[in-house]
């Protein structure tokens, strides 16, 4: 296009090497990603073609050719890398040099970009995997496809393919033609008493075929010596082997349906680690996950989940020897709240000079080894927007990123206020939701309409001090001015006593159960006795309950999303018919999920049955009362 009185200009994406975006990607050499910049901030799947920009012809000085596909970067599986070469899209006889200046230049992703000044500073943006309508024809793979590859597959050094494993495609059918025989003239051979080696060795039928997606499929048939003889032959002994065949088949192909519809029913299984006082948890409960497993190192934190969460397998490790086992715990969803004190606006000090700076570092570099433990679909972080609003944590913040794309999930963060959210005090956390290879990426969900919560409201809930537990009704004496309780609390609840642990009396602060509560906790939610100190540090860390289940709430959505899509998906392979997939949804109760924290979920009063999965007792915590 050319403006007038102006010079020719192209309009198209934006595509940077990915080692140029800020860090944030796998330095590969020819790898791309596409940026969408000033997209607002309600889309939360910007298309290519909405986000384009203009660039003067003059700045063009060399034509390249480029693919975009969503299927995962070879080089990254280094196990594996051989058997995935073509997956590269790169000519690996080309000298590094030459390929940089004229190889084949690949997009896999699009980072995003969002207007206004929370977009510009980076306190929020999307990462994602390029979907399968953005790639290039023939040059991309199912979405679905993808998540049965990493849930399935992955692990065993196996690459995506169109075709889920134990699917056969024949498109011949019983009036097929074979190929025409015709008797051999033994008086022409030289030796009419002998057979010839091609006579004596059959060869095989070949037939290449071609199914719906294009892709050739070769069937090949075993000859027998008298097919390659011309002579007809029958056989009646072998007629009970044919039987028996085609009684094993149909176990084969009944077990790999079971196995296919498997995939549109998976349990809402949920692991929380560093689960503290599992406010996240509670959440996630709340909007209708299965809490299976807990991690903490805590063992107060682990004795109050054992009180919220009786059927759940509590792990009380520390996360380096939980990672460190050759065990996989499978879930659907995850969620981790990495230690946030080194990275919070209360911080003030520089990074090593507190006891456990180096190691809340380290830990956040485990990205990678928990989601090959979990292969969860979705997994949820939590943390102090300290992170991103401070110089000073920068370097840890773009390591994060760098860890998750790495391991090939799409990711999105924002920093949340969580009074919007139904929380009765301050509380603003960065909150990142990521998804795995083909899945759907959960957008944030919108602010609950309404006024929001209050102190007044909150308190009124507690109910009489007879019904506290006693260890609940500690607090400590202090003598300041009254305040109004109309408004919710302008302070964030912390690990410790504080200028916004004041009861409005001015006369005492808050009790542990008024602070639980403050937190986001509901009144029915059990806290074990410990001493006040613990219990202010466990209730001081925990996700807000509301801001966790209306996140969960979204999470829920976009699986029953990437179900569909699964289901879609084995439907146009022919792993399952349409009518075996709308049986499995329709297996599927639809739970009804109030807003109200108060209110006992539907699903909380049915038995759900957890994953059948194994554990030494040294991994469950067995606490005596």
């Amino acid at each position: 296009m050319s403006h007038r009185d102006g010079p020719t200009m192209l309009r198209g994406v934006l595509l940077r090497r990915a080692r140029s975006v800020d860090r944030l990607l796998l330095k590969a050499q020819n790898e791309l990603c596409a940026i969408l910049i000033d997209v607002h901030p309600s889309i939360a799947d910007p298309a290519l073609e909405d986000h384009l920009v203009d660039v003067p012809l003059q700045y063009v000085c060399v034509r390249r050719t480029i693919i975009m596909t969503n299927i995962p970067f070879a080089g990254y599986y280094t196990h594996s890398e051989r058997k995935w070469r073509d997956y590269s899209f790169r000519d690996h006889s080309m000298p590094n040099d030459e390929a940089l200046d004229h190889g084949v230049l690949c997009c896999r992703w699009k980072y995003v970009q969002y207007k206004g000044v929370a977009g510009k500073k980076g306190y929020c943006g999307t990462i994602m995997k390029l979907r399968q309508q953005e790639t290039d024809p023939s040059k991309g793979i199912a979405d679905a496809a993808l998540v049965f590859w990493w849930r399935a597959l992955e692990a065993t050094g196996k690459g995506p393919s169109t075709m889920p494993s134990g699917i056969s495609v024949d498109l011949t059918s019983e009036t097929d033609e074979e190929p025409s025989t015709t008797r051999l003239d033994r008086s022409a051979n030289r030796c009419p008493q002998s057979r010839s080696k091609e006579q004596a060795v059959p060869k095989d039928e070949q037939t290449v075929l071609k199914n719906a997606l294009g892709n050739k499929v070769v069937r090949q048939r075993k000859r027998s010596r008298t097919e390659a003889s011309g002579e007809t032959e029958f056989l009646p002994s072998l007629t009970p082997r044919k039987v028996r065949n085609s009684l094993m088949e149909k176990f084969i192909a009944s077990s790999m349906a079971v196995k296919f519809e498997a995939l549109l029913a998976e349990p809402r299984t949920h692991f929380d680690f560093l689960a503290g006082s599992g406010g996240a948890t509670t959440g996630a409960e709340e909007a209708g996950s299965v809490i299976t497993f807990l991690l903490d190192k805590s063992l107060n934190a682990c004795n109050s989940l054992r009180l919220a969460f009786p059927r759940a397998h509590i792990l009380h490790k520390i996360l380096g020897h939980f990672l460190s086992n050759d065990r996989f715990y499978e879930v659907a969803t995850a969620h981790i709240s990495y230690p946030c004190k080194t990275y919070s606006p209360a911080h003030t000090a520089g990074v090593g000079t507190c006891k456990y700076d180096y190691e809340n570092e380290d830990t956040a570099c485990s990205v990678n080894d928990i989601v090959r433990k979990t292969r969860a679909k979705i997994v949820t972080f939590e943390q102090t927007d300290g992170m991103v609003r401070y110089e000073k944590n920068k370097h840890v913040w773009r390591r994060l990123l760098r860890d998750i794309t790495l391991a090939e999930y799409s990711v999105r963060w924002r920093v949340m206020d969580a009074t919007e959210h139904g929380n009765p005090s301050k509380r603003n956390r960065l909150i990142i939701l990521t998804s795995c290879p083909g899945h759907p990426l959960p957008d944030f969900p919108p602010p609950r309409p309404g006024p929001k919560n209050t102190i007044r409201k909150t308190l009124d809930k507690v109910g009489p001090v007879r019904d506290i537990e006693e260890h609940m009704q500690r607090h400590s004496i202090k003598d300041e001015p009254s305040y109004d309780d109309d408004i919710t609390l302008p302070y964030t609840i912390v690990c410790k006593s504080s200028k916004g642990d004041l009861h409005p009396s001015g006369k005492r602060s808050f009790n542990m159960q008024e602070l639980a509560m403050l937190a986001g906790f509901p009144r029915r939610r059990k806290f074990a006795p410990a001493c006040m100190t613990a219990l202010r540090e466990i209730i001081g860390n925990a996700v807000p309950v509301g801001l966790a289940k209306d996140l969960y709430k979204m999470v829920h959505k976009d699986l029953d999303e990437g179900e569909t899509e699964m289901g879609r998906w084995l439907v146009e392979v022919g792993a399952l018919t349409n009518e075996d997939v709308e049986r499995v949804m329709r297996s599927r109760e639809p739970e009804t999920i109030d807003l109200s924290m108060e209110a006992e979920p539907r699903w909380k009063k049915k038995l759900r049955a957890t994953q059948t999965t194994r554990f030494d007792d040294e991994d469950v915590i067995m606490i005596d009362d």
